[in-house]
C-alpha cells in the first residue's frame, strides 16, 4: 500500500466528503487523514491522506471522485513514508531549533523543515536590510520577487506584539492570526516576518498553491524561528 495526498476543491454542503470518501473506498483507497486547508465562500479544500495499492490506480480514482458533483481534483501526489501530520510536525520543529546553538544552525534547519514539510520548491530566510539571502533550501525565486516579498511581509505588520511574549522568554507554540502571512496573487509564494531578527521567511511552491491553513503554519514556523533567534541574539 503507497501513500498519496489528494487535494479536492468540494461544495461546503452535506454528504460531499463522505460521496468523496466513497468514491476512494470503490477503488480499494484508504482514507487515513483529512486536513482541511480552506474554506471560503461555500467551497471547502480538504487534503486527504490516501493509501492505495499502486500508481496504475491514480487515474480510475480521478475519474471516480469526479463523479460526485461539484468537486474538483487539484492534485494527486505520492508521499514516501508515512503521511505528514502538521502537529507533530510543528513540535519536532520547535524541540529542533530549541537544541540550536547558533541563530545561523537555527535557520538552516527552518529552511530545511519547512520545504520538507510542505514539499516546496524552495524556502528562503531573506535579510531585509541588506537585501540578500541569508539561508535556503532549493532552488530561491528570482532576487526581485524576493525583494517585493519581503517588503509585502514587512508592511504587513505580521509580526506579533511585544506584549505577546511569553513573560519567561521561553520558547512556546505561538498561535498566529492567518492573515499574519502573505501570499503573491497566484498563492505559489508566501511570505512571513521574522521581525526581531530583521529576516524574511519565503516559501515558494507553484503545485498546488499554498493554501490558508498552509501559509498559517509557515507563520508559526516564521515566530518560532524569530522567538529561538532572540533567545540567541
Amino acid at each position: 500500500m503507497l501513500n498519496y495526498l489528494i487535494r479536492v476543491q468540494l461544495p461546503d454542503r452535506p454528504g460531499a466528503l463522505g460521496a468523496v470518501a466513497s468514491r476512494i473506498g470503490s477503488v480499494g483507497g484508504d482514507v487515513v487523514s483529512i486536513d482541511i486547508l480552506e474554506h471560503d465562500g461555500g467551497i471547502v479544500v480538504d487534503e486527504l491522506g490516501v493509501g492505495l495499492a499502486g500508481d496504475h490506480l491514480i487515474a480510475l480514482l480521478r475519474d471516480e471522485i469526479l463523479e460526485v458533483d461539484g468537486v474538483v481534483v487539484e492534485s494527486v501526489r505520492p508521499v514516501e513514508g508515512a503521511l505528514p501530520d502538521r502537529q507533530a510536525e510543528l513540535l519536532g520543529v520547535a524541540t529542533e531549533l530549541i537544541k540550536q546553538t547558533s541563530g545561523a544552525g537555527l535557520l538552516e534547519r527552518l529552511v530545511v523543515r519547512v520545504r520538507r514539510s510542505l514539499t516546496a520548491g524552495s524556502a528562503v530566510i531573506f535579510d531585509v536590510g541588506a537585501a540578500t539571502v541569508f539561508t535556503n533550501d532549493g532552488q530561491p525565486p528570482d532576487h526581485d520577487d524576493l525583494c517585493r516579498m519581503a517588503d509585502l511581509a514587512v508592511a504587513s505588520g505580521s509580526a506579533r506584539d511585544a506584549s505577546e511574549d511569553p513573560a519567561d522568554g521561553g520558547l512556546i507554540l505561538p498561535v498566529r492570526p492567518v492573515d499574519s502571512s502573505v501570499a503573491d496573487s497566484h498563492g505559489t509564494m508566501v511570505a512571513a516576518s521574522l521581525a526581531h531578527a530583521g529576516l524574511v521567511l519565503i516559501v515558494q511552491r507553484d503545485d498546488p498553491v499554498l493554501r490558508e491553513r498552509e501559509r498559517e503554519w509557515i507563520s508559526i514556523m516564521a515566530d518560532l524561528a524569530d522567538q529561538g533567534w532572540r533567545q540567541l541574539d
